[in-house]
């Protein structure tokens, strides 16, 4: 008989192996917080693997048997390799991201991820980069959406960088977020996951789809000026007065091909002269929501806006890359914001980035759109108005107190009316 004191032999034994199995758990512990910003989790596999060397443990804590211990520490050294190899890959690891300098909407556009190994010796294997962006707008009240894009990248050398590209549409145009980065590895066993995260509050723009403008959009300039353009473009040099060159276009004129340029370019290219300052077309864009709630109504209301904003956007676009005249446009909407005698292409960048993030409210912001506009230009000698609602009767400001005009002609385009149609053809 045994005394009190004393244990069976099976349970010493089932004693021992478990401290044993706390002192190997709290090394782990103390190695995984170490510091490295890589952490580790356990696959399926790696769940299924760490239960088999439970099992084998208690069997051989059960017959006494030492093989089966040896036999456990082998499956645990593999399960340790295995968490070394994934946190040591994935140690300073970084991806770039490069963006396309113009995102329009409902066109395909690129995003380049370069994954870079700075290590100096050990490789990266089996690398999966997840990227994720989301529809973040300024107005709260517009729904948000995100998708997310996975890439695997088989092997990067080190102190060497691989790139991908994938490709993405964004649907509406608007402000959008990036998530920041996760770069996941299972090399080489799958029994652990490596997580590195990167994280970033980065933001990008997708400006308003482009149509195409119709023969009769230029009629919305001022007649008057057409007549002197002509002459001013006659009277220009052959050789001298221009500043750059383009790709040429049926209706230019044959003497204004420059041919050694198109020898050497294999095409067509004229110059491109520089137009008067009075071809100025000043546009106010008028964005109103339409009150009612439903998402009938709702969905009614974004689809004009859109028409609305890709028409003026078309517009900029048209007017900076050909070298028409200048253009200034006044945006009416939540904050009216005034973009002044756009001519250069980099101004027109910015302009559309602008129109990518204008939103009707509820509440007419009219008046002071034309407050700015009347601080800039004290006279305008034709007025275009793109607006999503009918022309009102009265112009008053947020006093009451009605508007002066300021203009001598002026044209409103109602956008509901369908009156844009004549002028332009929305993008698909």
């Amino acid at each position: 008989m045994m005394s009190n004191g004393s244990q069976s032999p099976v349970a010493s034994r089932w004693q021992a192996a478990r401290e044993w199995v706390g002192r190997r758990t709290r090394w782990m512990k103390q190695l995984l917080s170490a510091g490295t910003p890589v952490s580790t989790r356990l696959t399926r596999e790696g769940l299924q693997f760490l239960f088999m060397i439970t099992f084998i443990l208690f069997g051989a804590v059960l017959r006494d048997v030492n093989l089966l211990v040896f036999l456990a520490g082998t499956l645990l050294a593999m399960l340790l390799i295995q968490w070394r190899v994934c946190s040591r890959t994935m140690l300073d690891l970084s991806v770039d991201r490069r963006l396309p300098r113009a995102i329009h909407a409902r066109r395909p556009f690129e995003i380049e991820l370069t994954l870079k190994n700075p290590k100096p010796w050990l490789g990266a294997w089996w690398v999966l980069v997840q990227d994720r962006m989301v529809f973040a707008p300024i107005q709260s009240t517009i729904d948000r959406a995100s998708q997310s894009i996975s890439m695997l990248f088989l092997s990067v050398p080190p102190k060497a960088s691989r790139s991908q590209r994938y490709r993405c549409v964004a649907d509406r145009r608007g402000r959008y977020q990036f998530m920041g980065i996760e770069l996941t590895t299972r090399f080489p066993l799958g029994l652990l996951r490596g997580i590195l995260q990167q994280k970033e509050t980065s933001y990008f723009t997708v400006q308003p789809a482009l149509g195409r403008l119709l023969p009769s959009w230029k009629e919305i300039f001022d007649v008057r000026d057409v007549g002197s353009r002509q002459r001013r473009v006659r009277s220009l040099s052959d050789e001298g007065e221009f500043f750059g060159l383009r790709t040429y276009r049926p209706g230019d004129s044959p003497r204004w091909i420059h041919w050694r340029s198109s020898a050497r370019r294999d095409e067509l290219v004229v110059k491109q002269f520089q137009q008067p300052e009075s071809r100025e077309l000043v546009i106010l864009l008028d964005l109103v929501s339409s009150n009612e709630s439903s998402d009938e109504a709702r969905k009614t209301n974004l689809l004009i806006e859109d028409i609305a904003v890709e028409f003026v956007a078309t517009l900029v676009h048209e007017m900076t890359h050909a070298n028409i005249g200048s253009i200034t446009v006044t945006i009416a909407d939540s904050t009216p914001t005034l973009a002044s005698r756009i001519t250069a292409r980099s101004q027109g960048h910015a302009l559309l980035d602008r129109l990518g993030n204008a939103r009707g409210g509820s509440k007419p912001t009219l008046a002071k759109a034309l407050q700015l506009l009347e601080r800039d230009h004290r006279h305008v000698e034709r007025l275009i108005v793109v607006s999503t609602r009918s022309m009102p009767a009265t112009w008053t400001d947020d006093a009451g107190v009605r508007i002066a005009p300021f203009w001598r002609s002026l044209q409103w385009i109602d956008v509901r009316a369908g009156e844009t149609l004549r002028y332009f053809s929305p993008a698909n």
